[in-house]
């Protein structure tokens, strides 16, 4: 009965999504990005162990929304016609409080300490990228929002180490990535959908290793030997580290930002995402000491030279083929 709620759900919360994408009328893009976060939270609540998680999100989001609703009401004349930079602004707060945005990222953050894997995958995903999707076909990217965005990642990118653990560095990273995903969408909607769909294949696969083989913290002693080298693969591409073809997106990324910001933001937005990538590579290293010393595993065999450099070739080459593609 749960895995036929969740299917329906999951198509429902799709359906929705298409509906927002297709809809001309403001309170149905908004109704249907109601529905779907009812249904997302729905299926969080459902046989899970702690509900503190589903009523705090629920609290949260029924905030931003009441707040949406009422100002579009009373607005609704000038919503689309006239670039109001006041009402820009309360959108925006209301965007940040939704999908956790700094200042209001501390509940987002205390929600995944507190939350399975699965419903991690389902925060940092559908219920991140419905919400993103809507406010921007009602707003414009404002320098004051990019401002506050970048407050936001470098905020994230040094908070993550602060009493550091997996499950802190995924709410941290899905919050930080949110700054890419609504900048992509004001910019090129394929590029979004392509970048949704890989993202969320690949968060996907490594939420699932984790919830497999029961990870809460960084005791990664119940890994196979097989599994150490999926993880780290999927860890180098989720952190979209060159060589691999995630870092096409980040390269795209800032392409489009040059062309419309200075290279002194590309600078900073660079070095955010290294210290970024810094906080995965923490968690790889907990990884590779635990399991070397616990496992006795780590054999040059597995991963000799003669299969590195081939792999290293390829995904070099397919990430310039992809990027001359697109």
């Amino acid at each position: 009965m749960f895995n036929k709620f969740n299917t329906l759900s999951l198509i429902s919360t799709i359906m929705f999504f298409i509906m927002i994408m297709n809809s001309t009328s403001i309170y149905i893009q908004w109704l249907s990005m109601e529905f779907s976060t009812i249904l997302m939270i729905s299926m969080i609540n459902i046989k899970s162990n702690n509900k503190i998680v589903s009523i705090l999100y629920f609290m949260m989001s029924s905030i931003s929304s009441l707040l949406i609703i009422i100002f579009i009401t009373l607005n609704y004349s000038q919503l689309y016609f006239i670039k109001n930079y006041d009402m820009n602004n309360i959108l925006m707060i209301s965007m940040f409080l939704k999908i956790g945005i700094f200042p209001f990222c501390f509940w987002m953050i205390k929600i995944y300490l507190m939350s399975s894997w699965k419903q991690i995958f389902i925060m940092s995903t559908l219920m991140k990228f419905i919400p993103i999707y809507f406010f921007s076909s009602i707003m414009y990217f404002s320098p004051n929002m990019m401002i506050l965005m970048l407050l936001n990642n470098i905020f994230l990118s040094l908070y993550t180490n602060l009493n550091f653990s997996i499950k802190k560095m995924f709410g941290c990273s899905s919050v930080f990535n949110s700054f890419f995903f609504y900048f992509i969408l004001q910019i090129n909607k394929n590029y979004f959908f392509l970048f949704m769909f890989i993202y969320m294949t690949l968060f996907f696969l490594i939420t699932f290793m984790l919830n497999f083989y029961n990870i809460k913290n960084q005791d990664f002693s119940n890994f196979s030997s097989k599994a150490f080298i999926i993880f780290t693969i999927l860890m180098f591409m989720y952190s979209m580290f060159p060589l691999f073809m995630t870092f096409l997106f980040k390269w795209q990324f800032i392409i489009l930002f040059n062309k419309i910001y200075s290279n002194n933001i590309i600078i900073l937005l660079l070095l955010m995402s290294m210290m970024m990538i810094w906080n995965y590579f923490t968690l790889m290293k907990t990884l590779m000491l635990k399991f070397k010393f616990k496992k006795n595993f780590f054999k040059i065999e597995i991963l000799s030279m003669k299969i590195l450099i081939p792999m290293i070739i390829f995904f070099y080459s397919m990430t310039f083929l992809m990027f001359n593609l697109i």
